[in-house]
């Protein structure tokens, strides 16, 4: 028998929703600024009309920065359909095996929600959901829900401000290829420093 979900209780909601924005702060430091190269990249190379628009759409379609910076040149190009498919799939395949130990997590919960859930399953979503240690089934999915919508609002924003700024401003493009590999040094040399404190926290 599946489970319901309600929403929970005004206090219990308030306080995942402000712990939800406090862990996704870090999170939108990396989205707003990967989202303004994203945006620039996007406008400097696609030759569209009303280009923040469509950087927008592109941001809210797929929340995934590598495949944001990754599909501008096949864009550009004018390449079919089917092969920027392809491109999207074997970039975000990995996403796949994110949903696995939330299956349990988010079992009963409804049709249009569970999109949504795995629609903004990022790398960074994904680490915070799991990590998540609210007991209160309801609580718990108020708060990843709550995690998806903010850092997609930050991801959009970044990218359609820098849309914005690359048709207005005299900016270069060269280079900025380079801040997802900066982004990846990053996140990683963080996720290091955070087991390694876990870890001393668990033997003391």
């Amino acid at each position: 028998m599946s489970r319901r979900f309600f929403f929970p209780a005004d206090r219990e909601r308030r306080s995942a929703l402000k712990r939800s924005f406090v862990d996704t702060l870090p999170v939108m430091m990396g989205y707003v600024t990967m989202g303004l190269a994203a945006g620039v990249l996007f406008a400097a190379k696609v030759d569209l009309p009303l280009v923040p628009l469509y950087s927008a759409v592109l941001a809210a379609s797929c929340l995934s920065g590598t495949l944001s910076f990754a599909i501008v040149p096949p864009l550009a190009a004018g390449a079919p359909v089917g092969e920027i498919a392809l491109l999207a799939l074997a970039v975000n395949f990995r996403y796949a095996f994110y949903g696995i130990p939330m299956i349990e997590r988010w079992r009963g919960v409804g049709l249009a929600r569970k999109l949504f859930l795995v629609h903004t399953l990022s790398d960074e979503i994904f680490a915070l959901n799991v990590s998540c240690r609210i007991k209160r089934p309801e609580t718990n999915l108020f708060y990843c829900t709550a995690n998806g919508v903010m850092c997609l609002c930050y991801w959009v924003a970044g990218s359609t401000a820098g849309a914005v700024a690359g048709k207005t401003l005299p900016f270069r493009s060269d280079g900025i290829d380079f801040a997802m590999a900066a982004l990846f040094i990053v996140v990683f040399i963080d996720q290091i420093r955070s087991f390694a404190s876990s870890s001393l926290r668990r033997r003391s």
